[in-house]
C-alpha cells in the first residue's frame, strides 16, 4: 500500500499568497504571477549584467590609465636625461634608450613613478641584463645625489610588502606633473 502524503503549501515568489503547488519545483500560484516573476528576473538579470559590464570597463579604463601614464613619466625621462649616459654601463646616449627602473616596478608598485627610481638606461641593460642593477646602484648615488638615493632605498623598504593600488586621480595628477615637466625642458 502507497500512502501519498498531502503536498505542503508554499508562499507565491510573485504575489506572497498561499497556494498548493502541483510539484515541489512551483515557485508561484498562477499563470499571471509566473509571468510577472519572469519579467523581473529577467530585468535582475540585465541590471547585474550591465553591472558586470561597467567594472568590467572601469577596470579596462584603469588599466589603460595606467599604461598612458607610464608612457608620458618615460618620455619626460627620457627628455630630462638626454645626452646622459646610460645610468648602468655608462653607454653614450642614444635616441632608443629605455626609461630604466632602479627598483622593479612590477615588485615595487609604489615606486612604478618615482623620478629617483627611473633613469636613461640602454636597451642592452634595461632589457638583456634585467636592468644591470650592480652597475645601476653604483651610478645611481652619483646621479640623484647621496640623500635622494638612500631616501629611496626607505621608500623601497616600506612599500615592497604592499601593492599600491593607483586611482584616477593620483593618475591624472602624475601625468600632469609629468607633462609640465616636458615642457619646462
Amino acid at each position: 500500500m502507497v500512502y501519498h502524503s498531502k503536498p505542503k503549501r508554499k508562499r507565491c515568489k510573485e504575489c506572497n499568497k498561499l497556494f498548493v503547488p502541483f510539484n515541489s519545483t512551483q515557485k508561484v500560484c498562477n499563470y499571471k504571477c509566473a509571468i510577472a516573476l519572469n519579467y523581473k528576473v529577467k530585468k535582475q538579470n540585465k541590471e547585474n549584467l550591465n553591472n558586470l559590464i561597467a567594472e568590467d570597463k572601469a577596470k579596462k579604463s584603469l588599466s589603460k590609465h595606467i599604461k598612458n601614464t607610464v608612457q608620458i613619466v618615460h618620455r619626460y625621462i627620457r627628455e630630462r636625461d638626454k645626452g646622459k649616459p646610460c645610468i648602468s654601463c655608462g653607454a653614450p646616449y642614444k635616441d632608443d634608450f629605455d626609461a630604466g627602473h632602479f627598483f622593479p616596478a612590477g615588485k615595487f608598485t609604489a615606486l612604478k613613478f618615482d623620478y629617483d627610481n627611473i633613469n636613461g638606461q640602454c636597451i642592452q641593460c634595461n632589457r638583456f641584463n634585467e636592468g644591470n642593477f650592480e652597475l645601476y646602484s653604483l651610478s645611481l648615488p652619483n646621479r640623484i645625489g647621496m640623500e635622494k638615493y638612500q631616501e629611496l632605498i626607505k621608500r623601497a623598504k616600506t612599500t615592497v610588502k604592499t601593492a599600491k593600488k593607483w586611482t584616477r586621480d593620483e593618475l591624472n595628477k602624475i601625468k600632469a606633473d609629468a607633462k609640465a615637466k616636458i615642457k619646462k625642458i
